[in-house]
């Protein structure tokens, strides 16, 4: 998916690393990686506030209030910002190949709910105002065990979603009424294991789960399944 790396090509990133470093325009956390030689440290780069600003004056974007920077994260939620940052890698190229517009916000998002990330795709094929598709990424990592109050801390929040549809509340807050939550996991069982549970109270096609190898494996395939109809059907992106 993301390709592979020569060693030369490894060296010039380091070495651009550093210099970008240098200038504070990108920040870097420690990262344990299973896959890396003993006694190797790897680390993790991302824009800092500083760089995001000089981008957004180099681009005239207001990145600053869409992406979240580096000198926001800490090293015990690494693992799921990069995940995050992986889904947004293996969608924005998805989007490219298929001639599909993505807008894709991470800061900000703040609100009844409180998502992972927000994104829409617009497919500029279709007439306008029925082309574009909006979604509530959460990045699920937790066990279903884990609880608070009594219930699964996800089912609290996937409740909070299936409430929040639909509703004038959120056509004012986002300016659209109905949406999708992508919902990502690290396994299959677990994500069967969600589904089941969804669909006792929430068998709705608003939810949409998949799993991390399946989404890096072919984001753009029949990848997502819902509490309505996971033992017969699965969905594509768009």
């Amino acid at each position: 998916m993301y390709g592979q790396i020569t060693k030369v090509t490894q060296v010039s990133i380091n070495r651009t690393m550093r210099i970008l470093r240098a200038e504070g325009l990108v920040n870097r956390l420690p990262y344990f990686d299973l896959n890396t030689p003993r006694g190797t440290m790897t680390y993790v780069y991302g824009l800092s506030d500083k760089g995001v600003l000089q981008l957004s004056d180099d681009t005239s974007m207001p990145l600053y209030h869409i992406y979240k920077t580096f000198d926001e994260h800490s090293q015990r939620t690494l693992d799921h910002e990069l995940e995050v940052s992986f889904f947004h890698i293996a969608l924005k190229k998805f989007c490219a190949d298929e001639n599909l517009k993505l807008y894709w916000q991470q800061k900000d998002l703040k609100c009844t709910v409180n998502p992972d990330a927000y994104f829409a795709i617009t497919d500029p094929v279709l007439p306008d105002g029925k082309n574009t598709f909006h979604y509530f990424l959460e990045i699920e990592r937790a066990k279903l065990g884990h609880f608070r109050n009594g219930e699964p801390q996800i089912m609290k929040k996937l409740d909070g979603y299936y409430k929040y549809f639909n509703s004038e509340k959120c056509q004012k807050e986002w300016n659209f009424k109905q949406f999708r939550v992508i919902v990502v996991q690290p396994s299959a069982v677990r994500s069967e294991n969600l589904l089941e549970r969804l669909a006792k109270n929430h068998k709705h096609r608003m939810f949409w789960l998949t799993t991390e190898e399946a989404y890096k494996a072919g984001i753009g395939g029949k990848i997502f399944k819902t509490p309505k109809d996971f033992a017969s059907t699965a969905y594509s992106m768009v």
